[in-house]
């Protein structure tokens, strides 16, 4: 099953919540790298960034990769050998979101 995260929810303003646990914090640091990973290898097509060894680096050895879906501007990250998967939402604008916008 696929973990489906909005980074909001770990968010105050701009900033990581303070207080959270130790495997939160893990898991926020996975989460924000595949949004910079993601973000700097966007272009105008579904690009495919390598993130990061699986985070069950124990139990696999695939890699995270990961794409930003046209259909709805999620973040999708998936292991290359395993089911470990997920969508991420409310990365944009973040100050983990890399790309680089042209405004008009």
């Amino acid at each position: 099953m696929a973990m489906m995260t909005n980074i909001q929810h770990f968010m105050d303003g701009d900033n990581i919540v303070d207080d959270l646990p130790d495997e939160a914090q893990e898991l926020i640091q996975f989460l924000t790298a595949v949004i910079e990973a993601s973000t700097e290898a966007y272009v105008d097509s579904i690009p495919s960034a390598f993130v990061s060894s699986c985070r069950n680096d124990k139990l696999c050895e695939g890699d995270i990769i990961t794409w930003i879906s046209l259909d709805d501007d999620q973040i999708h990250w998936g292991c290359t050998d395993c089911d470990d998967s997920g969508i991420i939402s409310g990365w944009e604008g973040t100050r983990w979101d890399k790309r680089i916008l042209t405004k008009h």
